[in-house]
């Protein structure tokens, strides 16, 4: 699978979250180019740790604009974010094991996710936001 790309058509027009989005697709790329150039477990762990955090940061981010404009389906949101962290977080911790290709296995969940999670569930607040004067 090839690693998301950054592209206008993922753009919500909320200038915060388009930023992170950004970051975070570019932080998939440096645990690409981790994985790729065999940098080691302990590179790929460091990355992906900082990978994960900045998620949980962005995902914060998110929900506290959807508290502080009651976008009716934040408990749906918030869930798919507990769950994400949940998989991302035993993929981690599987990482250990050492199991080839484990670490390409994370990045296509990754990449799968984060494409799906923008264009489908982050595009249908991005509406709503908008339509409270977020931008």
């Amino acid at each position: 699978m090839e690693i998301v790309a950054w592209s206008d058509s993922l753009s919500l027009g909320i200038a915060r979250v388009d930023e992170q989005h950004k970051r975070l697709i570019q932080m998939m790329g440096e645990l690409d180019e981790a994985i790729r150039n065999n940098q080691g477990a302990d590179a790929v762990e460091d990355v992906l740790t900082n990978l994960f955090n900045y998620a949980q940061a962005h995902f914060a981010v998110e929900e506290e604009l959807f508290r502080k404009h009651k976008y009716p389906e934040m408990a749906l949101h918030e869930l798919e974010h507990q769950r994400f962290i949940a998989k991302a977080f035993a993929f981690k911790e599987r990482l250990g094991s050492n199991k080839p290709g484990l670490a390409l296995e994370l990045l296509n969940f990754l990449s799968s996710w984060v494409l799906n999670h923008i264009e489908l569930t982050d595009k249908r607040y991005a509406k709503y936001l908008r339509d409270c004067g977020v931008s």
